[in-house]
């Protein structure tokens, strides 16, 4: 199949209607997300009276299902395209998160948290290599910073939508049913952007031949995927721990410090698009990971109202350029036509990090205290700055690359290049 000219990527122009239609159905599902953060650990702790090791339980589970499903949704999308995938991993994660508002038991909601994370999965991958198509190559870091708006923009508006609907009596039930509606209406939105509007992410590859790596990771994605769960496993402790710990330092909720976090994600990520590229992808990931060690250090050692809301500031420079830089570098190690399963296993590296800060953060914090698990986020995001430059950089300048994605990578060629 010859590649289309009529897709967006091709003719160089970024922002198109399906572009901007596919990240608006994006945003929606991922309030459904954001009402959850603020309301697991409180279902966990205040109706279940579990510990923080159960909320890492929980927080693990929805990971390790998406983990183990990537792959095979990867290639689900392959074959019915990315659409069809998405909006199946949308109304599978509205039915789950239904199902939970009646779980009688934490071991009963357990498996539904997995169910949520496969559907979320298949909602990310589906997104993520939809936008990724519709990019040129060189533009690749912008694309992801402008549909990551979408994603941690709901990720951060929903926990207000969430405290607000929960409230001070703990009306989990609401909160859970509020969520499973926005991942309907996700759905709905995706069914809203017709087939003709969308390009799909296998051009030039023939529908009958979808080869290529067939490893469980994508080798192009391993090294930066790593790096990544290193940030998204010191940034969990911040999702897990803040709802307890703002009340801790006098607030009445955690709800306004997400919000603070999601303003300052929303205008990093519009205002700094082509930061990444204009300063080089291996530049913007060390200051990702060196603004979330800082956050996470000022919630261990300042436990105050302006402690709380200044680490919030600094997490949201981390994660504002950490994903679109290291996706783009693991795009950059693979065929066009493989596109679709390295998003498929660099995503699965948020979830792998979800997993690992989850469970050691969560038994740090369990042994220790929550200050202590922010601490550990935090030596656990200077590893990845270490990882990145003793380990990912020196596999960038062995591998053969295009010369505009050298440039990005701000990574001088060899000169076998």
């Amino acid at each position: 199949m010859p590649e289309r000219t009529d897709a967006p990527g091709a003719t160089g122009r970024l922002v198109s209607r399906p572009f901007l239609m596919v990240t608006s159905a994006t945003f929606v599902f991922f309030l459904y997300v954001g009402v959850q953060i603020p309301l697991i650990p409180r279902l966990v702790e205040e109706h279940f009276g579990a510990d923080e090791i159960a909320i890492g339980l929980n927080l693990a589970v929805f990971s390790i299902a998406a983990v183990v499903s990537r792959p095979a949704l990867a290639r689900f999308g392959e074959r019915h395209t990315l659409r069809l995938l998405m909006f199946a991993g949308a109304m599978l994660t509205a039915a789950a998160t239904v199902a939970s508002a009646f779980a009688p038991s934490l071991w009963v909601l357990l498996p539904l948290r997995g169910v949520q994370g496969i559907g979320e999965a298949s909602v990310f991958i589906g997104g993520a290599s939809l936008i990724s198509g519709f990019a040129p190559p060189t533009r690749r870091a912008e694309a992801a910073s402008y549909f990551s708006v979408a994603v941690f923009g709901g990720i951060g508006i929903g926990p207000i939508i969430g405290e607000a609907v929960i409230g001070p009596s703990g009306r989990f039930r609401a909160g859970l049913l509020v969520a499973a509606a926005f991942a309907a209406l996700g759905a709905l939105a995706v069914l809203a952007v017709s087939p003709s509007q969308i390009v799909e992410a296998t051009l030039g590859v023939p529908e009958s031949d979808h080869g290529g790596s067939p490893a469980f990771i994508h080798p192009a994605a391993l090294r930066p995927g790593i790096v990544l769960a290193c940030g998204l496993a010191g940034f969990t402790s911040f999702n897990a721990f803040m709802p307890e710990h703002a009340k801790s330092v006098g607030l009445s909720g955690s709800q306004w410090v997400f919000a603070t976090y999601s303003i300052g994600c929303l205008l990093l990520r519009i205002v700094g698009a082509k930061f990444p590229e204009r300063v080089g992808l291996v530049r913007a990931v060390t200051i990702a990971l060196s603004g979330l060690t800082a956050g996470l250090v000022v919630l261990a050692l300042i436990p105050t109202v302006a402690g709380v809301f200044g680490a919030a500031l600094l997490l949201a420079v981390g994660m504002s350029f950490q994903y679109p830089s290291l996706m783009t570098m693991a795009l950059n190690g693979a065929p066009e036509e493989e596109r679709t399963r390295v998003l498929s296993s660099f995503t699965m590296f948020f979830d792998i990090g979800t997993i690992v800060g989850a469970l050691v953060l969560g038994f740090v914090a369990g042994v220790t205290s929550k200050r202590g698990g922010f601490f550990g986020g935090a030596v656990i995001c200077a590893i990845g700055v270490v990882l990145l430059w003793r380990w990912v950089v020196p596999g960038e300048r062995r591998r053969v690359v295009r010369p505009t994605h050298a440039v990005a990578l701000d990574v001088a060629p060899t000169s076998g290049q």
